[in-house]
């Protein structure tokens, strides 16, 4: 996969801090993740066709704080809405994703592909190699002028358009390139444990960071 392009430049408080301790490369994933947005968030999981989270959450309001564990072999995603969304709705909303074989790297992107919700921004070792975008899209653009406002969540026109090769919509335009805008924005997607790799190649654990 390719690099993250730089982000965008934003002086703004960050309001949604998800932090992942990658434990053992060869042992589980422990996701936790605090709401500093300032109203409850809603989160929604779902896995692919590997194992699925430990303990199979389907859904949890987050006023605060909260951590879950996803084994070796997991892919999935957690749909990040604000609170009041449904399952259906929060599918058109900012999203993790990632996929965990137990072995470096842990690959990881921010998508807004189906729609956003919330900023996201994700990296190994605090700020290191980040993905995602800390760009509050609804206080610098009109989603309705390109896209369609629906609920809390911006639904994406790009998601099935010229055949998926971009570029993103003038409303989620700032954000290209540092999370998924459209479905081949694959610069957005990073092996977050590789700088772990190369600055300690002995090291057995490390931490996985995202804000927003």
């Amino acid at each position: 996969m390719a690099l993250v392009a730089p982000f965008p430049a934003l002086a703004a408080a960050v309001p949604l801090d998800i932090t992942a301790q990658l434990q053992e490369r060869d042992e589980t994933l422990t996701i936790s993740i605090k709401n500093k947005y300032g109203t409850p968030l809603l989160l929604y999981f779902d896995s692919g066709a590997g194992p699925d989270f430990i303990g199979y959450p389907q859904s949890q309001v987050l006023s605060d704080q909260g951590e879950w564990s996803v084994p070796p072999g997991w892919s999935g995603r957690i749909n990040v809405v604000k609170e009041g969304e449904t399952k259906d709705s929060a599918i058109n909303g900012s999203k993790i994703e990632g996929t965990y074989h137990g072995t470096q790297p842990v690959f990881i992107d921010v998508s807004y592909v189906d729609g956003y919700s919330v900023p996201i921004t994700c990296g190994m070792n605090e700020a290191a190699n980040e993905v995602g975008c800390n760009i509050d899209l609804f206080e610098h653009g009109n989603c309705e002028s390109t896209d369609t406002k629906r609920g809390n969540n911006c639904w994406n026109s790009m998601r099935n358009a010229n055949n998926g090769n971009g570029p993103a919509s003038p409303f989620f335009a700032p954000c290209q390139g540092a999370a998924y805008t459209f479905p081949k924005d694959d610069i957005a997607t990073k092996g977050l444990w590789e700088s772990l790799i190369e600055k300690a190649p002995k090291a057995r654990s490390g931490t996985l960071m995202a804000k927003a």
